[in-house]
């Protein structure tokens, strides 16, 4: 039997044992008075729940580093077959995607990455490798948003870099106004051909979902006003700038007194570009590059509605339609801290804008 060291009393591992929050080292630590109280080792162990080599590891561990020594050491394991430089590297190029996705792989899957570290360094790694190396570079498969061919990148940074002057030209211009309010404007469909989304089900089943066939829709008109956390709606049964009009009315009554909005747009026809929109007077339209609708954050929005609320939803008629449009659209509304959560775009609320 290896005798224990003796620069400890069996009370003081006792109180040791009673502060450490880790089960095993409780265990040991208590297995070690026993022994130093006269136990044997093996009626020790039992009594703490040990096994006897597994006390007998642990009271060489104390001998050599005290009660530090009782803790689990992690093993090292292999050495990564990866070099950092090259596991940077490899980031990189997983980031930037496939050089050739016309006539090659469209996105990189882990049996392409395989192949990719084998022909770039000549190192061989099993597919399970790559998807720990993979969560290590916190890199996770999600779904993309979709990008307009004729997106301009430069345009989007420069209208995100200028907006701060755009709200201070439309602060100069409208001098009795206490604060400019930034809203952003959208409209969406909503119809019987709706989402389809997630839902728990037994593993390896195929859940199903009724939908309908049908073409019968209606726009869901919403403006957000993240500083405020409010927003206001209008659900009507086809686009038109009467429609338009008529929401801007309703954004013009959200409005605080004294106070002046400026409200993001895109430049559809109905929106910016026609004669017969009537723009009320405590607000100024600001029109968003073309073919860009990630810049609004209203594209967010419709997307937490459509897979929540709206979300698996069967409509027989255009009413039962606009009726679950205004439940969704009033659960938003109730929900505090929402609208600010998914409209808080940095470079809106005057924040330095990314490039």
């Amino acid at each position: 039997m290896v005798p224990v060291r003796q620069d400890k009393r069996p009370q003081e591992l006792r109180l040791s044992a009673k502060a450490a929050k880790d089960g095993k080292v409780v265990q040991r630590l208590l297995g070690i008075a026993l022994i130093l109280d006269g136990r044997g080792r093996s009626e020790a162990a039992s009594l703490v729940g040990l096994d006897p080599q597994n006390l007998a590891r642990a009271v060489q561990h104390y001998n050599a580093d005290g009660i530090a020594g009782l803790k689990d050491r992690t093993s090292p394991g292999r050495p990564p077959k990866l070099t950092r430089e090259q596991s940077a590297e490899l980031k990189r190029m997983i980031l930037a995607g496939p050089e050739d996705r016309d006539n090659g792989c469209p996105e990189y899957k882990v049996r392409h990455i395989v192949d990719l570290v084998k022909d770039k360094w000549g190192i061989g790694i099993s597919p399970e490798t790559v998807r720990t190396r993979l969560h290590a570079m916190k890199l996770v498969p999600l779904v993309c948003r979709p990008r307009h061919h004729e997106a301009d990148p430069v345009a989007q940074a420069a209208f995100k870099a200028k907006f701060p002057e755009v709200l201070a030209k439309i602060k100069r211009d409208h001098p009795e106004a206490k604060h400019i309010e930034v809203w952003v404007q959208d409209e969406s469909r909503v119809g019987q051909k709706g989402k389809v989304g997630r839902r728990w089900a037994e593993k390896g089943s195929n859940p199903t979902t009724l939908v309908h066939g049908g073409f019968k829709s209606v726009w869901l008109f919403g403006a957000f006003c993240a500083e405020r956390d409010v927003g206001a709606a209008l659900v009507v049964e086809e686009v038109s700038t009467a429609a338009m009009n008529a929401h801007l009315a309703i954004i013009a009554q959200t409005v605080l007194p004294h106070n002046h909005a400026a409200v993001v747009v895109d430049g559809a026809g109905f929106h910016a570009q026609s004669n017969e929109l009537v723009v009320p007077a405590n607000m100024t339209l600001v029109t968003l590059p073309a073919h860009s609708p990630e810049l609004n954050p209203a594209e967010g929005v419709w997307k937490f509605l459509k897979n929540g609320e709206l979300m698996h939803r069967l409509y027989r008629t255009v009413n039962e339609i606009i009726g679950r449009c205004c439940s969704a659209w009033n659960s938003l509304a109730h929900e505090i801290g929402r609208i600010r959560s998914l409209c808080s775009y940095p470079w809106l609320m005057g924040k330095p804008a990314s490039v």
